[in-house]
């Protein structure tokens, strides 16, 4: 401890634009440790009065646990609204999803933050609406009474063509919703800048899981009802 007639001096270590809080934290941390008794022996001793490393990786952790809870809570909602298998095709789409626009917000020089991360929390509900739409839609002709008249692939193509242009136009509104916000100035607008820039990116990779990966792992996993019409039975055999 310090006493009152000591003299002291506040020293502040501020990160760089671009660097890990975390890591950085822990670099003053060590160096400190490798002087400690260098110091120790001059009579100099000192406390952390802030630590925004450790402040940060507690809301990172603590962000990055909404997400995983998020998730799990859509998939098990979809495993009641439309099956099992249905409900996996659309919970791997969100890590899919992710990843693509990371690596795209890596790209672009982006750091992961709380912003950036609340960003993905905040679109995670809109992430999974084109993969639900699609497997939902796939999930209905899989159902419907001349499915046996069609061939998995067709069908697969033929579902997921018919949602294509009204699940553009939503994913596009939505988009632009975002685009007021990259106008904000000042320090609020640096502040929310990752969300009009991740959660677009997001959606627009959400569409594209959604009309790739969707179909291909509902032709992996899903099968058509065993059951037959007579029409599309003679329809085959006269063909």
């Amino acid at each position: 401890k310090f006493l009152p007639e000591k003299e002291q001096v506040t020293l502040t270590v501020a990160k760089l634009a671009g660097t890990n809080a975390v890591f950085v934290a822990k670099d003053v941390e060590r160096v400190l440790e490798e002087y400690k008794e260098e110091l120790e022996k001059e009579g100099i001793g000192y406390i952390v009065t802030r630590d925004y490393g450790e402040r940060a990786n507690e809301a990172v952790n603590e962000l990055v646990m909404h997400l995983v809870i998020t998730i799990l809570i859509i998939a098990v909602m979809l495993v009641f609204a439309l099956g099992f298998k249905e409900s996996i095709i659309v919970t791997f789409t969100v890590p899919a999803i992710l990843a693509v626009t990371l690596f795209i917000a890596y790209l672009s020089g982006q750091t992961i933050n709380r912003i950036t991360l609340f960003a993905f929390l905040l679109s995670l509900g809109l992430l999974v609406d084109a993969a639900i739409i699609v497997i939902e839609n796939i999930h209905r002709h899989l159902h419907a009474h001349d499915v046996d008249c069609k061939e998995m692939d067709e069908l697969l193509v033929e579902a997921t063509d018919e949602i294509g242009a009204p699940t553009n136009v939503a994913t596009l509104a939505i988009i632009l919703t975002m685009v007021p916000m990259m106008f904000v100035g000042g320090m609020m607008g640096s502040f929310m800048k990752p969300i009009p820039l991740n959660v677009p990116v997001a959606l627009i990779a959400s569409l594209v899981v959604a009309y790739i990966f969707t179909p291909y792992l509902s032709l992996k996993l899903l099968k058509k009802p065993k059951h037959k019409h007579p029409h599309c039975t003679v329809e085959k055999e006269a063909k």
